[in-house]
């Protein structure tokens, strides 16, 4: 380098808000530290495990529609090869992970699950959904229809993380440049929250699908809508340099 040259200053980073329920909100926010962004993470959700000691009928098949479901509900070894069926890559992989050898990945939404599921299991067979309390959608309904023996057992809910939690993201709001929503209901969440702590906010909200953007739909914000209900979908919205993981 030439005498009397100087380098240019590093960028700051853009900061962003993860509002995605833990623990796998730090997997969000390593890559996109890696990307170069400064991730907040703070939660509008919190996860509240439900004890179930009902004894389990081992069924057919297992559905998980979530990473938590799979996280919370205990494995043993009499459902390890039996079917499962996984609503994305990452719970898919996730459920190879903790034991189950037998996994199927839909790739989408609890619609793809559906036909995944009608595709391999014949009619009248047992499925046992692990589910939040207040799942996202009726898939419980869907199989039932179709003519499968459909159960749920829920094993955790998600609930409103206290406001007080997050004062420190909300604060920080005029120095941030996009916020992540992962599920319809932190949609619904953050959008309460701009309307009433920051209404002027004029960032981007990337979103995981059409129904967790909805609820911004009457905000003065850039909304970006990933084209799979994945992370990874969510992740390249984003502008920058890719991130991967």
């Amino acid at each position: 380098m030439a005498i009397g040259m100087q380098c240019a200053p590093k960028p700051e980073p853009r900061r962003i808000w993860v509002t995605r329920t833990g623990p796998h909100n730090r997997l969000t926010a390593r890559r996109l530290q890696a990307a170069g962004w400064e991730p907040i993470v703070q939660p509008v959700m919190t996860v509240s495990p439900i004890v179930n000691c009902a004894p389990m009928a081992v069924p057919d098949a297992l559905v998980f529609t979530s990473l938590q479901g799979v996280r919370l509900h205990p494995f043993f070894p009499s459902l390890a090869k039996l079917p499962v069926f996984a609503v994305g890559d990452r719970t898919a992989r996730f459920a190879r992970i903790c034991g189950y050898s037998n996994v199927l990945s839909a790739s989408g939404d609890v619609h793809d699950l559906r036909a995944l599921i009608n595709h391999h299991m014949p009619a009248r067979s047992e499925i046992l959904h692990i589910s939040a309390l207040q799942p996202a959608g009726d898939l419980l309904g869907m199989l039932r229809r179709d003519g499968f023996l459909a159960r749920r057992r829920c094993v955790y809910q998600t609930i409103d993380a206290p406001v007080i939690d997050l004062e420190w993201a909300v604060g920080a709001l005029p120095d941030i440049s996009h916020i992540l929503i992962h599920s319809p209901r932190a949609g619904l969440r953050v959008a309460t929250i701009l309307r009433k702590e920051y209404h002027m906010w004029h960032g981007t909200i990337a979103c995981i699908s059409p129904a967790a953007a909805r609820p911004f739909s009457k905000l003065p914000v850039t909304t970006t809508i990933a084209n799979a209900p994945t992370e990874a979908a969510l992740l390249r919205t984003l502008p920058g340099r890719p991130i991967h993981g």
